[in-house]
């Protein structure tokens, strides 16, 4: 069994939660709940949980107070659980951290919960949700790191600046960093595209996306884009034009 708790400041959604769980995931036990961070952090401490099912917005603060107050050593894996998607979904994507969205689905909850059972079964480390704080304390994205579950079984944390380009891979992305790699994620490309799509990152063709800050120069005649390590790379005419454009407003 795995001991979980539930903290959310809405009773409603405790219970829901505590139902859904009973119902279909057999394999949790709910060992107490919570109505705010303050009392979900004492909890925490006092019963242990494996699991925490975390509400992300409560009265005296937000779900990234609660895994702050376990610090240094985090105990247990998290699933976030928001109505709010938008406000922090960005950076809760960048650490690979678990989110289901209100009102709760059958199939959100079922995946939520067969991942995480899978890395309390083997032991994964938390590194996660470190990564997930430190970027949810700095201000700027592109300065944040990166967690990539890798295709050989490894986790990965990457600093933002470190990454040349990323392009498709078959159904995984490869990570081509300013040293060392590339890193083969076991996501797709398209997953990675959309997460840089607010960054300073720059899609070239249908399989590759830059870094702005690694280009040397653009070849218009040639349609080619020369990063600062000397790769050369493809890029269509109208996405040339585009890049143009964007590096005028750098």
């Amino acid at each position: 069994m795995i001991k979980a708790i539930i903290i959310d400041d809405e009773r409603n959604s405790r219970d829901i939660i505590a139902l859904m769980l009973e119902k279909y995931c057999p394999e949790i036990t709910i060992a107490d709940t919570a109505s705010d961070c303050r009392d979900g952090v004492e909890k925490i401490k006092k019963h242990r949980p494996e699991l925490v099912f975390l509400d992300l917005e409560m009265p005296d603060g937000t779900g990234f107070d609660v895994l702050a107050g376990t610090m240094p050593d985090i105990p247990f894996e998290a699933v976030f659980v928001t109505a709010f998607e938008k406000k922090f979904l960005h950076v809760i994507r960048f650490s690979d951290v678990e989110l289901i969205l209100k009102p709760i689905d059958k199939e959100s909850l079922l995946q939520a919960v067969t991942l995480v059972a899978e890395r309390i079964s083997t032991g994964t480390n938390k590194d996660r949700y470190h990564v997930l704080l430190e970027n949810f304390n700095h201000s700027k994205p592109s300065s944040w790191k990166l967690l990539i579950q890798a295709t050989n079984g490894e986790a990965y944390t990457i600093n933002i600046p470190a990454i040349e380009y990323l392009e498709a891979s078959s159904d995984n992305c490869l990570f081509h960093l300013s040293s060392g790699g590339p890193v083969a994620a076991l996501l797709p490309f398209r997953y990675y595209a959309d997460l840089f799509g607010s960054l300073r990152f720059y899609q070239i063709n249908n399989s590759q996306m830059i870094q702005l800050s690694n280009i040397a120069h653009l070849d218009s005649a040639a349609g080619k884009v020369v990063l600062k390590s000397g790769v050369v790379l493809d890029i269509t005419e109208r996405r040339q034009r585009d890049l143009v454009a964007k590096m005028a407003r750098k």
